[in-house]
């Protein structure tokens, strides 16, 4: 009916080479530099031009019509003036190829429009949102009623008033509805782009201080008994005391640098077979002294069950986890471990009877700098857990209950004797 199908596909190719085309580079903006989005959307434009005048309408013998003009007058104004006179000369070039008298009124009406372009663009460039959508929609149906003038007058077309109204009425529908979706996604990825790079800087900023601060402690320390080992008069066996509290203060200083190393990238690289019975006996060995310290009773029920993993990352996480259970019993307490087998994986559980966690703090465990320990903690620790875990093809979860205690579950994969 009067050409409508031939409409409908022209706003098809619109929509594809002016729209989605345009979207995708704005996506995927870190792929692409300026200059090549630039040729990429001056030749998605070509496309859509050259679509459009291959599925046109025909009006009288050599003379057609279809949504050239939208796609010229979309491409120009966002490709600026170089891009506006190379796709007004493609127009012309290939509405020669087709041939036909109305090859001559298309470069008329064309050089019309392009001057249009060139004086309307920079305004267009500065222009709101709302702005925008009328400049291109008065635009691309002045170059329409043009193009029909053209037409009638020139060429003594005859074009019936339903066709003009919905030449028309789909020229600035498709102009104006392009122009505006292309400029709310436009906005809203702009926006997740700036909250993404607020977001980084945000994580740089607090990784610096923190590194900054949790390394100072140390390096203080050890400054302090250097200065102090300057003195002559200091005892050989002071001397040798401050020495071994100086090299355990720069141990711990390496220890904190290894865990944020692990936080930005947990990659085992000597995995082999272990054994979480030795694993454990291993961290035993390091946390008892501090349980006896804070009171803190350890039971343990545990068997042989081999699995993949890499000896020194697995101790790190041991660590953290039996830590936070002691910490977590400053009065006195009982950290439970246990291990089970849970079809067919290894199933390590770790639980305290202390203070635990309200239903908040337990939703917001592994994000990074979030703390139960104030001061004292850098909210990594459990982070860097989760990232070991994880590097292990494993999984780590947390249940809690306030004034009851906390158990942690670790699943891993289990492996057979010789695997």
């Amino acid at each position: 009916m009067y050409g409508l199908e031939q409409l409908l596909l022209n706003v098809l190719f619109l929509l594809v080479f002016l729209l989605f085309v345009p979207i995708l580079l704005e996506i995927n903006t870190y792929k692409f530099f300026n200059e090549h989005k630039r040729k990429i959307h001056i030749v998605s434009t070509t496309f859509a031009i050259i679509a459009c005048m291959s599925f046109p309408i025909p009006v009288i013998e050599g003379y057609i019509f279809d949504l050239r003009l939208v796609a010229l007058t979309i491409g120009g104004l966002y490709g600026g003036i170089s891009a506006s006179i190379l796709l007004a000369a493609v127009t012309v070039f290939f509405r020669f190829l087709i041939g036909g008298v109305g090859a001559i009124g298309t470069a008329m009406v064309v050089s019309i429009l392009l001057i249009t372009l060139i004086y309307i663009n920079p305004s267009f460039q500065k222009a709101s949102r709302k702005r925008k959508v009328v400049l291109a929609s008065s635009l691309s149906t002045f170059a329409t009623l043009v193009a029909m003038l053209n037409a009638t007058l020139l060429f003594g077309a005859t074009l019936s008033i339903v066709f003009l109204f919905l030449h028309g009425l789909v020229t600035i529908c498709a102009t104006a509805s392009i122009v505006y979706l292309y400029e709310v996604f436009h906005d809203h990825i702009l926006v997740h782009k700036r909250v993404m790079k607020a977001e980084k800087m945000e994580v740089v900023s607090h990784l610096a201080s923190s590194i900054s601060h949790e390394v100072r402690n140390p390096l203080t320390t050890v400054r302090g008994f250097m200065q102090m080992m300057l003195q002559s008069e200091i005892p050989e066996e002071k001397r040798k005391e401050f020495l071994k509290i100086s090299i355990g203060e720069i141990d711990r200083a390496n220890d904190i640098i290894r865990d944020y190393l692990t936080f930005a990238k947990p990659s085992p690289e000597n995995v082999k077979t272990l054994n979480i019975k030795e694993e454990l006996n291993r961290t035993f060995q390091i946390v008892t002294p501090f349980a006896n310290m804070n009171g803190v009773e350890i039971r343990k029920k545990i068997d042989d069950y081999l699995f993949k993993g890499e000896e020194q990352l697995f101790q790190q996480c041991l660590i953290n986890l039996t830590k936070n259970c002691i910490e977590a019993m400053p009065n006195k307490g009982l950290l439970t471990i246990e291990t089970q087998e849970e079809n067919g994986n290894l199933l390590l559980i770790i639980s305290d009877n202390g203070q635990g966690m309200t239903k908040e703090q337990l939703a917001r465990i592994g994000e990074p700098y979030f703390t139960t320990k104030g001061r004292e903690g850098t909210g990594l620790g459990m982070l860097v857990s989760i990232r070991i875990i994880e590097s292990m093809s494993g999984k780590l979860s947390v249940e809690s209950q306030v004034n009851e205690g906390t158990s942690f579950y670790i699943r891993l994969p289990r492996v057979e004797e010789g695997a």
